[in-house]
């Protein structure tokens, strides 16, 4: 007869994890990586756009460490538009900034 295996997992202390201040720092520090990254790799017209990539200094309540580019028009950067010249062609392509610069420094999105 088989024997039957239980686990208990503590999800109180997995969330407390996150929030413990080794991790921030480690989180902190993907993060300015992510930011090294993007700030290379970013299309520059006026160079707004580079200049706004940052880390939000404040983690979440949970702990989550954010980028951000925050001029008004970064979604746009990050994920393209519709609009295509007459031939069809993406006037404004995805340039998925961001994105590739989080995996550039090892991070999940």
């Amino acid at each position: 007869m088989a024997a039957d295996i239980v686990v208990e997992v503590d999800e109180a202390a997995i969330e407390a994890l996150a929030l413990d201040d080794d991790v921030q720092a480690d989180m902190r520090a993907r993060m300015d990586r992510v930011v090294q990254v993007a700030k290379a790799t970013a299309p520059v017209l006026t160079g707004r756009f580079q200049e706004s990539i940052h880390r939000v200094e404040q983690a979440d309540a949970d702990g989550t460490v954010h980028v951000d580019a925050n001029v008004h028009y970064a979604i746009y950067v990050e994920h393209g538009t519709r609009q295509t010249d007459r031939h069809g062609r993406a006037i404004h392509p995805p340039r998925l900034t961001l994105t590739n610069a989080l995996d550039a420094a090892g991070g999940d999105h």
